[in-house]
């Protein structure tokens, strides 16, 4: 995907995120009907060992185990010498997290009752998902070009069946509405691509800016 594409599809990503983000701040009937629905088909769902299993997902997707992976993922880059990329991982899960709080203060959407397992915060968008989604997005970066293209769908369904399970494992678990994770997906992916298409052009001003530094570090010979 060229940059250009990029910039248009993150900008259509984007506004679908701030039709929700209007529509849950004007209690809009629409996204209302959305998440009852969506909840009243989880709830048939709802059985001793689906909970256990959900619990245990919504444990490993939550923000400081995953952050965690992430600076780990990071330092990993880093020490294989690709220091640029090891700073752009960080920078895509502590901006975007950052950016998640801010967005879970301004709307402050209060979250389901009936909790199963009890969270804290505010409801919109979900943090779980926000921050797997982008940590997975991380890791297939550093892996997929280590994979033959042809072998590359090994990959990348098990690791988007992975954000499915975690994004399903908050609204089963009634730590959000539906929603909330739809919106997280849509603030992830757009939040990724909009940087995403300006990394060649940072990388590029980062290594110029390094060598010039070098060379002025560099005696003069006279």
């Amino acid at each position: 995907m060229k940059n250009k594409q990029k910039t248009l599809f993150s900008f259509a990503l984007i506004l679908a995120f701030a039709i929700l983000v209007l529509g849950v701040l004007t209690d809009s009937t629409a996204i209302t009907n959305f998440d009852s629905t969506i909840s009243q088909s989880t709830a048939k769902l709802m059985t001793p060992t689906n909970t256990a299993f959900f619990t245990v997902v919504a444990d490993l997707g939550s923000p400081l185990v995953v952050i965690t992976l992430t600076v780990l993922l990071a330092g990993y880059v880093f020490y294989k010498k690709d220091h640029f990329l090891a700073c752009w991982i960080i920078l895509l899960q502590f901006g975007g997290s950052a950016l998640t709080e801010i967005i879970k203060m301004t709307v402050a959407r209060p979250r389901p009752s009936h909790q199963i397992i009890a969270d804290t915060g505010f409801s919109f968008p979900s943090g779980h998902t926000f921050c797997t989604t982008i940590f997975v997005i991380c890791l297939l970066m550093v892996v997929l070009p280590k994979i033959p293209v042809d072998n590359r769908y090994y990959m990348i369904i098990p690791a988007c069946t992975w954000i499915i399970i975690v994004a399903f494992s908050r609204f089963y678990l009634r730590d959000h509405y539906p929603s909330d994770v739809v919106a997280s997906l849509l603030l992830a992916t757009g939040f990724w691509l909009c940087l995403e298409g300006y990394r060649d052009r940072l990388h590029q001003a980062a290594t110029a800016f390094l060598t010039r530094r070098q060379a002025r570090a560099l005696p003069s010979k006279n």
